[in-house]
């Protein structure tokens, strides 16, 4: 069953879908998130079925051939299955929030009218190359440089940790012009590309990683996104709405370490009672349940001002700073209310806890997001 109903009301096709995202990942995610996980792959198949669910083009307007989700039931759909699987999660937000939707939002009426239609139609997640080796957050910094020749740019550089790096068949890259750093739609078969997988990773484990190395890789001008020198604007409009995602992602996994503790807290015996009955684990799981609704109303409330095109930077570095936090304290109190079975490889709440990390480092680490916070309360 797809996820697009599009002769329902709001309401209804609204319930209708969150209803079969969380069927679909119940079903399907759930029974292979381990096996992601372990291997570090999520096989090109399951992209196959995401994309005929609908996952693959979530925020790709109706007229683009996507679903046009709103900022808000994008959030609660990555919030569900990231519950599920954070490597799967994190690969539909890097791919819907930042690298195909780079490309819807910027990319010219030509460009979509002509490329559009075959990366939806692969399912193959778009990579978005913006951190490089000697500069992660420090974006100004860049280094890698677009030249212009006949009717293009050729580009040198380097970038690293790119999500879809190693398979994307299309990277949206930023590279500094003459005008300023801009951002190009570059085709995987290139001539000069070469990629290098990384491997190795604590969480999220699942979409490929990769070190992109660009050795005079010739671009069309008509590849340009947006204007020319506005690259780094782009980017951190992108990021606004990353940030709302990756909270959403948070808010996804606290609640369910927050589910798995109280039902395993339901079955435990210590000391002749079930370990539910204790008020050191109950309380514990009162503070974090209060903390992940909090942390679900800042996402909420950055996702709302989003969709009404108002200021929302401040609140989506909030979001995504508390949420981040809140998903690695209930996942390491999950491992301790599971005790030494939480420990373990194997164990749903052993694997949440390594996915949790990255949160508080991608789309801004928590120490820039504390910089971005307090420049816009300066304001």
């Amino acid at each position: 069953m797809a996820l697009h109903f599009p002769d329902m009301g709001e309401s209804d096709s609204r319930s209708a879908l969150l209803n079969g995202v969380r069927e679909f990942a119940e079903r399907r995610i759930a029974p292979i998130a381990s096996k992601v996980d372990e291997e570090d792959r999520i096989p090109p198949e399951f992209y196959t079925e995401m994309k005929e669910q609908g996952l693959m083009s979530m925020l790709v307007p109706e007229e683009q051939g996507g679903l046009g989700l709103s900022t808000s039931l994008f959030a609660e759909v990555l919030e569900m299955i990231s519950g599920y699987s954070g490597g799967i999660g994190l690969s539909l937000e890097a791919h819907n929030s930042l690298g195909l939707g780079h490309f819807s939002k910027y990319g010219s009426k030509e460009l979509i009218k002509s490329t559009m239609p075959g990366i939806l139609e692969s399912g193959k997640p778009v990579a978005w190359a913006l951190t490089e080796p000697r500069g992660g957050s420090d974006a100004r910094g860049m280094e890698t440089r677009a030249t212009r020749s006949g009717n293009g740019f050729m580009i040198r550089g380097t970038k690293t940790f790119i999500t879809h790096g190693y398979t994307a068949d299309y990277i949206v890259l930023m590279a500094k012009t003459e005008k300023g750093i801009t951002a190009f739609l570059v085709d995987g078969g290139s001539d000069g590309l070469k990629r290098e997988q990384i491997k190795g990773k604590l969480g999220t484990r699942g979409p490929d990683t990769a070190t992109l190395s660009f050795d005079d890789v010739f671009v069309p001008e008509t590849n340009v996104l947006g204007e020319e020198g506005h690259g780094f604007e782009q980017a951190m409009e992108l990021l606004d709405g990353g940030r709302i995602a990756v909270g959403a992602m948070g808010v996804g996994i606290a609640r369910r370490a927050l589910s798995l503790s109280v039902d395993y807290a339901k079955q435990r015996e210590a000391f002749g009672s079930k370990i539910a009955g204790f008020e050191g684990i109950r309380f514990g799981l009162a503070e974090l349940g209060t903390s992940t609704e909090a942390s679900a109303l800042l996402v909420k409330r950055a996702a709302e001002l989003r969709d009404a095109g108002q200021p929302h930077r401040k609140m989506a570095a909030m979001a995504k700073y508390l949420s981040s936090q809140v998903a690695m304290e209930a996942t390491r109190y999950a491992i301790q209310v599971h005790g030494g079975y939480g420990y373990f490889k194997g164990n749903v709440v052993e694997r949440m806890y390594r996915d949790a990390k990255l949160l508080e480092i991608g789309e801004g680490t928590n120490e820039v997001l504390k910089l971005v916070i307090s420049s816009e309360m300066f304001r």
